[in-house]
């Protein structure tokens, strides 16, 4: 009996030892192990199975794929556009600032600036010595291009005890101009249409036109800036009565710039008049 009961024992040990181990994941039942009725029916359940678990982890490399590609695109969209100040156009500026060597600039030229301010290195400044009919100028000075400069001697009352040297002479005035611009404003017209005036009653037959400019740019660059702006005032002065070819234009550039504020640099920026 004890013989016997040592053998059943055994048996059943072997038993527990020989049972199949539970997965621990579920398995879909999509993807379940084919049954014993499934196997006796030959290798091709097999292949059946292959394919729908070929199939789950195709799906399943889709799904990440998609998740990973959005995720790319969610971060390239973040992180489009130039990071302020930097900019690439006038649009990635803030309201009433501008885009100027891929800096965000509260002025590109003095006419982005309020009147009586200048543009100086992107930003507004005031005019040293501006004038208009709102901000005249002080006792023995006069408003010249919106500048205040001394009263010319002409302007000034005469001495009572003088003796009359006959009629005042003319002269050619120079006129001056904005930052980086070559554009012609309302006072610069009147002292060119004041300037052709003075040609013909001086009979003077050649009068030279020469620009000028700040030192600020690359000096090939003022060369051309001082050449439109030359250009600019001996086309004007024709259209006025100039006879053509009483005028001829050369560019000096910023070779005779002295300025080294925005106070001087303004009178840099100019034209002048050589009589020949």
């Amino acid at each position: 009996v004890e013989w016997n009961r040592g053998v059943n024992e055994g048996a059943e040990r072997r038993t527990r030892r020989t049972r199949p181990v539970r997965p621990r994941h579920r398995v879909p039942s999509t993807l379940a192990e084919p049954s014993a009725a499934s196997k006796a029916a030959g290798p091709s359940v097999d292949t059946a199975f292959v394919q729908r678990y070929s199939r789950h982890v195709a799906d399943r490399h889709r799904l990440f794929l998609r998740g990973l590609l959005g995720f790319i695109l969610l971060a390239f969209s973040q992180g489009c556009g130039p990071e302020y100040p930097n900019c690439g156009d006038d649009d990635d500026c803030r309201d009433q600032e501008y885009c100027v060597n891929g800096q965000c600039q509260q002025c590109r030229m003095d006419s982005d600036c309020p009147a009586g301010q200048s543009c100086n290195g992107g930003r507004c400044e005031d005019i040293e010595g501006y004038c208009s009919a709102s901000s005249p100028c002080p006792a023995g000075q006069e408003c010249q291009n919106s500048r205040c400069v001394a009263q010319s001697t002409q302007d000034l009352d005469p001495i009572s005890d003088t003796t009359d040297t006959g009629p005042t002479t003319c002269s050619l005035e120079p006129i001056y101009f904005s930052f980086d611009a070559d554009e012609l404003d309302r006072s610069s017209r009147d002292i060119l249409a004041a300037n052709v005036r003075c040609m013909q009653e001086r009979s003077m037959r050649r009068v030279h036109v020469t620009g000028f400019t700040d030192p600020r740019g690359t000096e090939e660059y003022n060369l051309a800036l001082g050449d439109r702006r030359a250009r600019a005032v001996m086309a004007y002065m024709e259209s006025l009565g100039a006879a053509r070819g009483s005028l001829s234009a050369s560019s000096m550039g910023e070779e005779m710039a002295q300025g080294e504020s925005e106070a001087s640099w303004r009178l840099d920026r100019k034209v002048t008049f050589t009589e020949r």
